[in-house]
């Protein structure tokens, strides 16, 4: 099962996002789970913590919580939400 993570949603993003996602890809090693975000901030947290199935897929735009989330969705197509939801 392939598995999506908004790495940058949520008020401490991505630390808790990638500290989930280590916890569930240890638990369960079958599952790929896919980081979605901007990759600057999401690597380094990953660095010395080789998980085969854990990967990233690198986003350029992101959802404020000033933004209306279905406009939002809608502009801005390579924010981590939109691009989770594809």
């Amino acid at each position: 099962m392939k598995i999506f993570v908004d790495a940058m949603g949520g008020d401490l993003a991505p630390g808790c996002a990638v500290e989930g996602a280590l916890l569930a890809a240890q638990a369960y090693p079958d599952c790929e789970i896919v980081l979605v975000g901007d990759e600057a901030q999401v690597k380094p947290l990953l660095e010395g913590k080789a998980m085969p199935n854990i990967s990233t897929v690198h986003t350029t735009e992101v959802i404020t919580m000033d933004d209306d989330p279905a406009t939002a969705v809608r502009r801005k197509k390579d924010s981590s939400m939109a691009v989770c939801l594809k």
